[in-house]
Parts: C-alpha cells; structure tokens; sequence
C-alpha cells in the first residue's frame, strides 16, 4: 500500500483516539500529534485538534480551560526538544501551534518506525523487533562512525550457533580471540543484541566497543539491568577485550526529563528514539522492511 493509499483512509483527528493507557501524559500525546500528521491527508496536526480531542475525551484532567492550555503548552515544548534532538532525522516542522509534516513520512523511516513501535506497542508481533534491531545497529555504526553487528537472537548478520557467533564476533571486533567453550551451558544471545566498534587504521586491539540491549517494549525499564558486559566477555570470550566494552541500551520510546540521569546511570550510553533517528537517518541503509511495515501498520489503524 502507498502513501497516498494510507492517508486517503482517514481524514478527522477523531478517528484516532486519545492514548488509552495513559492520555494525559505528554510524551504519549505529542506521539499521538505526530502519528495523527502522519496520517492526516494535509500532514498536519495542531494544538486545537489536541484540544478537541481532550474535550470529547471529558476527562476531569481536562475540566477547565486552565489545565487544557498547561497540557497543551507541554505537549508542544515536547516536540520542540524532539525537532532538536533529532536533528534533519525529524518528520515535522514545529510553529505556531501545528506540527506539519516536512514531507512524505518515508523520507525519516527511522523516526516514523521508531514512533509508531513506541506509540502501538505491537513487539509481540512479527518481525518488528529484529527491525528495530536493526536501525540501532545502524544508530550505533554512526555514532562512532565504525562499525556494527546484530548479536540478538534469531541471527542473521552472524552465524545462528551461539558459540560460532561468539567466536566470530571476536574475529571482527579482533578481540576476544574465541568462545570460551563451556559444554554445560547454552545460550541464544545472553542480553546482547547490538554490538559496535571504531577500528584504529592498525586494525589492533585497544579500541573502542559498545555492547548494547535493544528493548522496544512498554516494559523496557524493567531490562535496564539485564544486559553486563564484563560479565558476558569473561564468561563467552576466551580473553577480555584490552579496552572494556562500554554498556549501551536502545530504545524506541523518549524519555521524561525526570527520569533521565536514572535511565542513564543504569543504560549506560542510552539511545532513544531522537538519538536513534539522528545517527541512523545518516546511514545508507535498506529501510524497505520497516517502511512496509509502518505501511500496514498505518493502513490497519486507519481502516
């Protein structure tokens, strides 16, 4: 389905209800104004199809004119620190109340994905997370302009075996030389998905490598602990990298303000969906199955 397919399926905000779990929180409502863009036929949305949306919700958050405007005004700060934060990766352009769509969403495919995996929550579904396996992996590879893997299970950027994938692993980072064989134990990915080096022109070991953990889930900050490098090479790698593997942690949602020295202290280099779509957006990549994949997304919320 095209993009003019999808946008002829929906032409009011009302079609596209407030966030159930939680329509009062302002990162899930500024998602729910750029989804609304994205779909919306003129590829806009503004402050006043929020407030209707809340009018017709009645909600006793939203009883006065008073609580209304606070929302609104930060709602809208929120998508002014996304248009910041994510740089030329950004669908929208932000002013006067209306958030307008640059223009044809597949234009920012790691933006959008990363919207709508955050915004629908659909991760028990198909194939959406090794995509986003996948645009972190990129994130990552622009980040420190090297070089990235997909370590997570089901593999296909290395061999499906965990000890061959460990030993070839080793081979393109060089370090580690090897799976320390273990025969009593047994594992997919042990918390690693997303694997990240910045080579010397010498190509020796002493370089800099990020291990990550992708979590695209609502239930993210309960996995910000379960990804420990140092554990993960002294027991799979037959020698520990000279330079410890930095932790990293991808996700596709933001971040409250509040919560982000916490997230981070337990994350270590944090990606969410602004920094994902900053550095990925730069990549030369095939973004062909997570364009489709928004595409029938789209097309079944708004049918």
């Amino acid at each position: 389905m095209d993009e003019l397919s999808v946008l002829m399926l929906i032409e009011r905000t009302d079609m596209l209800g407030l966030p159930a779990d939680d329509p009062t929180d302002a990162l899930r409502l500024a998602d729910w104004l750029e989804i609304v863009a994205v779909l919306s036929r003129d590829g806009n949305s503004s402050q006043g199809d929020l407030e209707r949306a809340f009018r017709r919700a009645a909600l006793a958050e939203y009883s006065d004119d008073e609580s209304i405007e606070r929302k609104l005004l930060d709602v809208f700060a929120e998508l002014e620190r996304r248009a910041q934060a994510a740089g030329a990766a950004y669908p929208f352009v932000i002013g006067y109340g209306v958030i307008q769509r640059r223009s044809r969403w597949e234009d920012f495919p790691a933006y959008v994905f990363c919207l709508c995996l955050s915004y629908f929550d659909l991760t028990a579904t198909g194939h959406a997370p090794k995509l986003f396996e996948r645009v972190s992996c990129w994130a990552a590879k622009g980040y420190l302009k090297g070089d990235a893997v997909g370590f997570g299970w089901p593999r296909s950027d290395l061999p499906t075996s965990f000890a061959e994938a460990v030993t070839e692993l080793c081979k393109r980072i060089g370090e580690g030389v090897g799976f320390r064989q273990q025969p009593e134990l047994d594992r997919k990915d042990d918390k690693l998905d997303v694997v990240a080096w910045r080579d010397f022109a010498d190509k020796q070991p002493s370089k800099l490598i990020l291990f990550g953990q992708c979590a695209a889930g609502r239930n993210w900050e309960e996995k910000l602990g379960e990804l420990q490098p140092e554990a993960f090479y002294k027991q799979w790698m037959q020698v520990p990298p000279l330079s410890p593997p930095v932790k990293s942690f991808f996700v596709p949602h933001r971040i409250h303000s509040g919560k982000w020295t916490y997230v981070a202290n337990n994350a270590g280099i944090l990606f969410e969906r602004c920094r994902i779509a900053f550095w990925a957006h730069q990549q030369i990549a095939d973004y062909n199955p997570h364009i489709s994949w928004v595409r029938e997304l789209l097309s079944n919320v708004a049918a």
